[in-house]
């Protein structure tokens, strides 16, 4: 599984050796504001947020599955390349969105979607590529057999390590998940922002997220009070 590289840690963080870190509250306005330690990560679903409702008939279709099922018979009909087919799901404007809030609070990406199944990473790099996406994306989720939220708290506990984020995957909470359905665990309740198949992602959603992930959401203010 793909490791995130380490982040040299900041002047401000002092002369403490990695060994002797301390574990780091990442709720902490003053924490969540400092731009230069480890990224922040985003659990991305696909379909329901780069993709809607609103999105699919504006291309004259009834709903996904009648996209998907015309867009599989023009792959196979050699009428579209394979990238194409994908980017015909994608809605270019909430990529860019994205692409935005990603840039905006220093994130990377981990796919959740079932989009991950029979891909690589490398893969799913490429059609994101090709769809306008500007973020990187460092790994998926693996497969448990249970609802998605199991598959994200297994992620963090295999993946976050405090030589590298400065606490443990139980500390961790610089992390978001965004989609349309809502298997997560109650202890993701606050870093879960849910999209509906009507709408997807939106800069509201988009707006909320930075918040979060800058310590400024919950009534918290810059100094914490």
């Amino acid at each position: 599984m793909m490791k995130i590289e380490n982040v040299d840690k900041c002047s401000s963080a002092g002369t403490t050796a990695d060994s002797e870190l301390q574990p780091i509250d990442f709720r902490q306005p003053a924490y969540c504001q400092t731009p230069c330690y480890a990224p922040s990560i985003v659990f991305l679903d696909i379909d329901g947020v780069f993709n809607c409702q609103l999105f699919y008939s504006s291309k004259q279709f009834q709903n996904y599955r009648e996209a998907k099922k015309q867009l599989r018979k023009d792959v196979k009909a050699k009428r579209i390349e394979r990238l194409e087919y994908y980017a015909s799901q994608i809605c270019k404007e909430r990529v860019q969105w994205f692409n935005k809030l990603c840039e905006e609070v220093n994130a990377v990406v981990v796919i959740s979607s079932t989009w991950r199944q029979n891909k690589t990473v490398g893969e799913l790099q490429e059609i994101m590529d090709y769809c306008g996406g500007n973020f990187k994306i460092i790994d998926k989720t693996p497969y448990t057999g249970y609802e998605r939220g199991t598959e994200i708290s297994k992620w963090l506990h295999d993946n976050i390590k405090p030589e590298i984020h400065g606490c443990h995957y139980y500390d961790f909470h610089r992390y978001v998940i965004i989609d349309d359905d809502s298997d997560m665990l109650l202890n993701q309740r606050f870093n879960f922002f849910q999209t509906d198949n009507y709408s997807g992602l939106t800069p509201n959603t988009c707006y909320k997220i930075k918040r979060f992930l800058t310590g400024r959401t919950f009534g918290l203010s810059a100094d914490g009070a």
